[in-house]
Formats: C-alpha cells, sequence, structure tokens
C-alpha cells in the first residue's frame, strides 16, 4: 500500500503531465492555432474533480497533522491552504471556459490563453513549494501511524484517470496521454 505522503507526490507527477497537455492546447492558441477543447475540458474535469476534491483534501489533513507536530509550518500550510482553494476557483473558472469552447459558445483567444496560462503557472508553483518545503516535513516528521490516520481520514478514493482501472469518462484522456508519450518515444528514437 502506498502511503499518502508517496501517492500525493504520484499526483503531483500526474498533474505535472497534464499540466504539458494544456500548456502545449495553450502554445497553439498563442500561434493563432486551434486548441483540443474536448482534450482541455477532459484535463480540467480531471482536475476539479481529483485535484480539487479528493487530492487537496488529502493533503489538507496531512498538512493539519505536520503542523500538530511542528508549530513552525503552520504560516506556509496556511498559504497553503489559501491557494487550494484559489486553484478550485481558478480551475473551474477554466474548465467552465473551455467547456463553453467545446459547446461553441463564443469564448475570446485571449482568455483562453490568459486563463490557462495563470492556471498552468499557479499550480506549477504550488505544487513545487509543497514538494519542495511540506512534502520533506512530512517524510521527517510523520510516523506510518500518522499517515494511516490521515488516511483513515480521508475516504479513499482511486485515481480515476492514473489509478489500478481509468474511468469511462476519462479513457479517452487516457488513451490520449498514452498516444502523446508513444509519439514522444518514437521521436527519441527517430
Amino acid at each position: 500500500m502506498t502511503n499518502v505522503i508517496e501517492q500525493i507526490h504520484q499526483d503531483h507527477v500526474n498533474m505535472a503531465r497534464l499540466l504539458n497537455l494544456v500548456d502545449a492546447e495553450i502554445d497553439k492558441a498563442k500561434q493563432d492555432g486551434m486548441p483540443d477543447f474536448l482534450m482541455l475540458e477532459h484535463v480540467m474535469r480531471y482536475m476539479t474533480n481529483y485535484l480539487d476534491q479528493v487530492h487537496h483534501n488529502k493533503e489538507d489533513a496531512m498538512f493539519r497533522r505536520v503542523v500538530s507536530l511542528d508549530p513552525q509550518a503552520k504560516d506556509a500550510v496556511k498559504d497553503l491552504l489559501l491557494e487550494h482553494e484559489e486553484l478550485k476557483s481558478t480551475g473551474r473558472q477554466l474548465y467552465d471556459l473551455v467547456c463553453a469552447a467545446q459547446n461553441s459558445d463564443f469564448v475570446r483567444r485571449e482568455d483562453v490563453i490568459s486563463q490557462g496560462t495563470d492556471y498552468v503557472r499557479t499550480l506549477r508553483t504550488h505544487m513545487g513549494k509543497e514538494e519542495g518545503d511540506l512534502l520533506a516535513r512530512a517524510r521527517r516528521l510523520l510516523t506510518e501511524h500518522d499517515l494511516r490516520d490521515v488516511d483513515a481520514e480521508i475516504d479513499s478514493i482511486h485515481d480515476p484517470l492514473f489509478g489500478d482501472t481509468v474511468e469511462k469518462e476519462y479513457q479517452s484522456l487516457y488513451a490520449y496521454i498514452i498516444a502523446q508519450q508513444e509519439s514522444v518515444a518514437e521521436a527519441r528514437q527517430g
């Protein structure tokens, strides 16, 4: 069984992969191309469902435990908890925007570029803070008992995209990710 610290780290790795996809679509928009709004919709659905509802709740529970053992972490944790709320809001706005575009509603290219760029930058910076400071503290401070308590506090919901089974609503996004990986691998070999 993977402990909550390693699961959070793996979630960050997976999210970075998805942010790379968002970046590529934003780059298309910057070059006056047409972003793949369906793929962006799938990515942002995952981010607003799994990231905002499951991943951040696990982090919140773990970081509260870290603060109880290391009160000096209080300010850093407070800042990250506020960022979770900001990310939830900006992620939902971007999701709504790409859904509107996917539904052929008028969406300004500049809004897609601006909101997408801000979301990607904010989430990457946020994950960097967590990886650089608080996950290191958690590894140092939390015992196996603490980690089990955190797991018990948060319902164990599997990752619907990167978990053992890919849920139906994420199968096309998963296929896209695999195709991208294969394309990169072929380019490296060629």
